[in-house]
């Protein structure tokens, strides 16, 4: 989801747009963007507040939904803003809150802090029956302090290495050999002498995108916060991946993308961004977007820091939360339920670009379908092998620590400070605004 943006957004973010991404910004929709006028309320009906691609995504499952389920009332898609500018007011006001919500997964923590655990619905009862089931860090986002579930896990974006096939096979360079970022690197190189092209794509001033220093600090095994919980963007691992995105600068196989999704695009478009690491939710933005250099695309697992070191990341994803306000809890498990965990609700949430946390969702024969954009190799299938990401630990004030290390990242790139020195000025900002509070 895409957010589906921090990590460039997302993911926003898609993330968690962010996408935390940088988010994870989504494809225009292709639904109407108002409510759906056609469905009149019962009194029983319930709304559910999307954004974008997420809620074309919904009310394509609602639809189904709602000609199949026996019980009284109807699902209805409300199209609503990732920055939640109307979501907030309702919740702190408790009147006007949607049925359900969905927010990036990295906000949760955010809105239990602000909202009180009062204003959701437990929903402990549809996720721990079968709670191995779920990808781990996606499920822990998901539990509040007093250890229930007062929303479920929707998609995530596990990482991966998509490259060029065909500028690498010029190169004479076996994408499987390049097992470290140091190979990786080295690689580069050789492909950057042979034409203008770039292996990875960053935002040099911070303000649009700082995906990858998240996306390499998840790798690491890195937290934003220390052991006493206050904010610590200075940490061993986040030194040690800023220093990764020095090195590709300085090797000049990353491009600088000011406004960095539009700009991602473009230099796929323009044939110049040849590889990058990045979540699973990219893959539709790039066969819609991108769709003249369809079938020359790979993906595989993306390195690591050291020799047989961990090639897991995340970056994004978003979940549902449901209001104590709802005016029909059953019905809201009960979409919730079969949304995420049937079969059907998946296949959807898989074409749309949202990859599935419930695990066995994996296995269908739409999961596992090849797609040509990518070489006529099964996708899914790749990314479900790359969902072993360290969970992230979010906190209740995740904007301000989002808002340091925007403030590092074109620190250290666009003004060459010392990564340290850029990273310690930002944790202590960060910590000062949410000491303020």
């Amino acid at each position: 989801m895409r957010i589906k943006k921090i990590f460039c957004l997302l993911i926003t973010g898609i993330m968690l747009t962010s996408l935390s991404a940088c988010g994870k910004k989504d494809s225009k929709s292709t639904v109407s963007t108002t409510t759906q006028e056609s469905t009149k309320s019962t009194g029983k009906d319930i709304h559910i507040a999307s954004w974008n691609n997420a809620a074309d995504n919904l009310t394509t499952i609602a639809k189904a939904f709602n000609l199949t389920h026996k019980g009284s009332g109807k699902v209805i898609i409300d199209y609503a803003d990732s920055d939640y500018s109307k979501l907030k007011p309702t919740l702190a006001s408790g009147s006007g809150v949607p049925d359900i919500f969905q927010t990036q997964n990295r906000d949760i923590p955010a809105f239990y802090n602000n909202y009180g655990l009062k204003s959701f619905a437990d929903i402990s009862d549809i996720v721990n029956p079968d709670s191995a089931n779920w990808v781990d860090f996606a499920l822990e986002t998901c539990k509040a302090k007093d250890g229930k579930y007062y929303s479920i896990p929707w998609d995530i974006g596990p990482v991966a290495l998509y490259y060029r096939t065909d500028v690498f096979k010029a190169a004479g360079i076996d994408v499987s050999t390049l097992t470290t970022w140091d190979k990786y690197i080295e690689a580069g190189k050789k492909i950057k002498a042979k034409g203008n092209y770039y292996l990875e794509a960053y935002n040099f001033n911070g303000s649009t995108c700082q995906d990858e220093f998240m996306i390499y600090l998840n790798q690491l095994g890195g937290q934003y916060y220390n052991k006493d919980g206050k904010v610590n963007l200075s940490s061993e691992q986040m030194i040690k991946a800023s220093n990764l995105i020095n090195k590709m600068v300085n090797a000049k196989i990353a491009m600088d993308i000011p406004n960095a999704w539009d700009d991602r695009i473009k230099a796929i478009n323009d044939n110049k961004l040849v590889a990058f690491a990045y979540p699973a939710w990219f893959m539709g933005t790039m066969k819609n977007s991108c769709a003249t250099t369809s079938g020359k695309w790979g993906i595989i697992k993306m390195p690591a820091f050291e020799e047989g070191g961990n090639s897991y990341a995340n970056a994004g994803g978003s979940i549902l939360a449901v209001s104590a306000k709802t005016v029909n809890l059953p019905l809201a498990k009960e979409f919730l339920s079969y949304a995420m965990k049937t079969n059907e609700g998946n296949d959807v949430n898989m074409k749309f670009g949202e990859f599935p946390s419930y695990k066995p969702a994996y296995k269908t024969e739409f999961f596992k379908s090849k797609n040509e954009y990518y070489g006529g190799v099964s996708v899914g299938t790749i990314f479900s092998k790359l969902t072993g990401a360290n969970a992230t630990t979010w906190g209740p004030y995740f904007t301000d620590v989002s808002a340091g290390l925007k403030t590092a990242a074109g620190n250290i790139l666009a003004n060459k400070m010392d990564p340290k020195t850029a990273l310690d000025s930002a944790t202590k900002a960060a910590q000062n605004t949410i000491d303020a509070k």
